[in-house]
């Protein structure tokens, strides 16, 4: 079974009027996805057309986790302290939250973009103190960071 998170594509199911408010751009970052009724009103989830983590973060960033009048965006969210750090927060850090919010929505075809295995040829050079970035994840070389010979 398919979850509202799933079929549109949006880890955390915000609605257009969502996208709209945090800036996003219509026919570029996002569709009208499918409705949904709430106290009888009709509302609609944004269906995302770029990357949904990249564009779930803009949205954080921009409008964070409570409306303008104080009320909680995601109500299985609000009590969590990091939030109040949210633009202190790392990338992946934010990532690992935005894991979260995907699991209390109950998708489960987007996992894929939350768990991957890095794997990275590198290049003599790489010292601790170094980065590596993926589309998703900043690496940063320690001194615990093991190299050796895969060859053999």
């Amino acid at each position: 079974m398919l979850y509202r998170t799933d079929r549109n594509n949006n880890p955390t199911a915000f609605t257009t009027d969502v996208a709209k408010e945090a800036g996003l751009i219509e026919g570029t970052d996002y569709a009208q996805g499918e409705g949904f009724v709430i106290d009888s009103k009709t509302y609609f989830t944004a269906r995302l057309l770029g990357d949904p983590i990249e564009i779930t973060i803009k949205v954080i960033d921009k409008l964070g986790f409570r409306t303008v009048i104080g009320r909680p965006r995601w109500s299985y969210i609000d009590s969590q302290p990091s939030l109040v750090f949210w633009d202190l927060l790392s990338y992946a850090q934010k990532i690992r939250i935005i894991a979260f919010m995907y699991a209390q929505e109950g998708g489960v075809f987007l996992n894929g973009l939350f768990t991957k295995t890095l794997f990275v040829d590198v290049e003599d050079g790489v010292s601790p103190g170094d980065s590596l970035r993926t589309q998703h994840l900043t690496v940063a070389v320690s001194d615990q960071v093991k190299f050796g010979d895969t060859t053999s």
